[in-house]
């Protein structure tokens, strides 16, 4: 009778375990779907998947200013993945390109090749829009609850890179733009915070685009006003060479 009875409890145990299993997954799978909603809702509010998908080149002009220094960057971008940033700020210039599979940043004279989870994040960072489909890239998604942003619902929404990079985006929930990100940046120092905020939003080509971005990271932030977005324009692919 002993043994029947411990058989017995130890059934009913595991059937717990696998109901608490199926939850656990049904769980995710809903977290997951809300997030695709909010996601698609963005794309949707900014110009829709079809107009996204038509995005051959870009090329993105910032100005504004950084511990008290005027600064310039000049984002340029080709499909699929192909990235050249260039900022400079007085007398410094800073250059980075991603070739669609090596990263390099040339800074002070000198070359440093961008390695491990900074190389992914840049990756990811080159793609004209991941958001048309995060988890192609192993990036996994899911909802994070609603939260308040200078008096606005804001949707949080957590993707994790397949290094286990954490990025977090706020979406508007009335407009559904985005109004916030928060990423963590591996650097030579250590794990970093970045936190970007957008506002302004205007339409280039049939696609809202925000104008005003402020960077927040390790104590300094930089406040950027974008003067001019230009988009397939035939941008070649000499410009993302990267010279050995």
């Amino acid at each position: 009778m002993k043994l029947f009875k411990m058989f017995t409890l130890t059934l009913l145990f595991l059937l717990a375990l696998v109901q608490l299993n199926i939850f656990a997954q049904d769980s995710l799978e809903i977290s997951k779907q809300k997030a695709k909603d909010v996601i698609e809702k963005y794309l949707t509010a900014i110009g829709g998947r079809d107009v996204l998908a038509k995005v051959e080149d870009r090329t993105t002009i910032m100005r504004g200013t950084a511990m008290g220094q005027s600064i310039t960057l000049i984002a340029k971008q080709k499909s699929p993945n192909k990235l050249r940033q260039e900022i400079k700020a007085g007398g410094m210039e800073q250059l980075v390109i991603f070739d669609g599979e090596k990263g390099v940043m040339n800074a002070m004279n000198q070359k440093i090749e961008v390695k491990d989870k900074e190389l992914e994040a840049l990756k990811i960072e080159a793609i004209m829009e991941f958001l048309l489909d995060p988890e192609s890239y192993g990036i996994k998604i899911s909802y994070e609850g609603s939260e308040k942003i200078n008096t606005k619902e804001t949707n949080k929404i957590k993707m994790v890179l397949p290094s286990g990079l954490r990025w977090f985006s706020f979406f508007d929930a009335e407009s559904g733009l985005k109004v916030k990100e928060e990423k963590e940046l591996q650097t030579q120092m250590g794990l970093m915070n970045q936190t970007f905020t957008f506002d302004d939003y205007k339409e280039v080509d049939g696609i809202k685009y925000p104008h005003k971005i402020v960077q927040s990271a390790g104590g300094q932030s930089i406040d950027v006003t974008v003067s001019s977005i230009k988009v397939n324009k035939g941008l070649s692919d000499d410009i993302f060479v990267i010279i050995e």
